[in-house]
C-alpha cells in the first residue's frame, strides 16, 4: 500500500476496512480476516494491521473475543465505555506491621496521613508484586485485558460485607470481578455474590458448588508429580514445606502429597512437614530452623518438596547454611516455575503453572457473551532440572 504524504499507514488500513463495511463487503456479524491476511491484502506490516483493528475496536466498529476472533458489530462509530475489571484480593498483608519493618514507601504513606484502608491496600499490593504467582498473574491479567480495552481496579477485602458492598455499588453494564485466591472461609459469601448476575471468575481456587466460574490449575496433580519424581529417583525420606494452608491451592497440594505418599507406602512423618508463615527474611529463617530441627532429631531428608517458589528459595538457603549440597545431599523440587528458577544454582526442578494462560482464559471468560463458557482446570507440568538426582547408594 503506497503511503500518502502525512497520513500514517494504519489510518489507510482503517479507511480500507471501513470502506468494506460501508459498501457491504463486510456485514455486521461477519468475522474479520486475521491480522496477517489483512496485512498481506493491504501490503502493510502485521503490526500496522493490528493497530488499525485496535482503533476500530475502540471506535465501536469491531469487537474482539479472545480465542474466537474479531467481528463487525456496527456501521457507525460508537462511544464505547471501557469495561472495568475489579481484581479482588482477599485478606491483607502487613495490617499490624511494626514500624521498624515497614517499607520506606509505607512509612511515607502513614506520615502523609493516608487512610488506614489505603495503607493496608498499598502494603498488600507491595507484597503481592513480589510474589511470583500473584505478581505474574496480575501483570498477565492486565496484558490480556488490553485486547478488550479494559480498565482495572484493585480491591482489598478483609470481611464479606466489604465485598458485598462493592457488588451493591457496581455498574452491572460495565463491571466484572476477578477473585484471586479466595479463601475457603469465604464460601458462603462467594456463592451469594455468584447469584448477582455479574460476570465473576475466581482464579487459583475451586471447590464443589462454588457458585462462580473459576480458572485454576491442577495443584493436586502437581504435588503428585513432584512426589512421584522424587520417589522414582530413590528418595524415601521426603520433607514437605508449605505455606498458608487456609488457601485452596495449598490444601490441594497437601492432599496430593498425602495421597501420593500413602499410595507409594512412604512414611508420613509430621515432624518433616512444615507450615512456613513468614515472608522474605522470616521465610528463610523459619526454613533454616526447620532443617536444623530435622538434623537434630536424626531425620535429615534426602529430598524436599517446597510447595511454592519462594519456599524453594528459602529451603535452598537453609540447606546451604548446613553445608548440604543440592542435589548431592538433598534433592529439591519447587512449585510455580519462576523464570529465575534457571538461574538458581543448581537450576531448580519445579512444577510449572501457565500463569499467562490462566489470565487469558479468565479475561476471555469475563468478556465472552457466549453462554457455554465454563470453568476450567489447566494441567501443570513437571520441569526437571539439576536440583534433583538419584539418591546416592551408601
Amino acid at each position: 500500500m503506497a503511503r500518502r504524504e502525512g497520513k500514517p499507514r494504519y489510518i489507510k488500513v482503517k479507511e480500507a476496512i471501513l470502506e468494506k463495511i460501508n459498501n457491504g463487503h463486510l456485514q455486521v456479524g461477519d468475522k474479520m480476516p486475521g491480522e496477517r491476511k489483512v496485512a498481506e491484502e493491504l501490503s502493510v506490516s502485521q503490526m500496522t494491521a493490528n493497530r488499525a483493528i485496535q482503533e476500530l475496536v475502540k471506535e465501536g466498529y469491531l469487537e474482539r473475543e479472545m480465542g474466537v476472533g474479531t467481528f463487525v458489530v456496527s456501521k457507525e462509530p460508537i462511544h464505547k465505555i471501557s469495561p472495568r475489571v475489579n481484581i479482588v484480593l482477599f485478606g491483607s498483608i502487613g495490617e499490624d506491621e511494626e514500624e521498624d519493618s515497614m517499607s520506606v514507601k509505607a512509612k511515607s504513606l502513614k506520615a502523609a496521613g493516608y487512610s488506614h484502608d489505603y495503607q493496608v491496600t498499598y502494603l498488600t499490593m507491595e507484597y503481592l508484586s513480589k510474589d511470583i504467582f500473584m505478581g505474574t498473574t496480575l501483570r498477565s491479567l492486565m496484558e490480556a485485558g488490553y485486547a478488550y480495552g479494559c480498565e482495572f481496579s484493585f480491591l482489598t477485602v478483609r470481611y464479606p460485607y466489604e465485598l458485598e458492598n462493592y457488588f451493591e455499588k457496581a455498574d452491572r453494564n460495565r463491571e466484572s470481578f476477578v477473585l484471586i485466591n479466595p479463601l475457603e472461609n469465604w464460601k458462603d459469601c462467594i456463592k451469594a455474590i455468584g447469584e448477582t448476575g455479574f460476570p465473576i471468575v475466581a482464579i487459583s481456587a475451586h471447590w464443589p458448588d462454588m457458585g462462580v466460574n473459576y480458572i485454576d490449575t491442577n495443584n493436586y496433580q502437581g504435588a503428585k508429580m513432584a512426589i512421584e519424581h522424587l520417589y522414582n529417583l530413590g528418595h524415601r525420606k521426603i520433607a514437605v514445606f508449605y505455606a498458608w494452608p487456609e488457601t485452596a491451592n495449598t490444601q490441594e497440594r497437601l492432599k496430593g502429597v498425602y495421597d501420593t505418599m500413602k499410595n507409594l507406602h512412604l512414611e508420613i512423618d509430621t515432624e518433616m512437614f512444615f507450615d512456613i508463615r513468614g515472608i522474605d527474611t522470616d521465610c528463610i529463617r523459619m526454613c533454616t530452623e526447620a532443617i536444623g530441627s530435622m538434623i537434630e532429631k536424626g531425620k535429615q531428608p534426602t529430598a524436599v518438596f517446597a510447595a511454592g517458589f519462594e519456599l524453594a528459595l528459602a529451603v535452598n538457603s537453609g540447606l546451604r547454611h548446613f553445608n548440604l549440597a543440592i542435589p548431592k545431599d538433598v534433592s529439591l523440587v519447587g512449585f510455580d516455575d519462576s523464570p529465575a528458577g534457571i538461574y538458581i544454582q543448581p537450576p531448580l526442578t519445579t512444577i510449572k503453572q501457565p500463569f499467562q494462560e490462566i489470565a487469558k482464559r479468565a479475561i476471555s471468560l469475563l468478556m465472552s457473551k457466549a453462554k457455554d463458557r465454563k470453568s476450567e482446570i489447566i494441567p501443570v507440568e513437571l520441569i526437571i532440572r539439576s536440583s534433583t538426582a538419584e539418591i546416592l547408594k551408601k
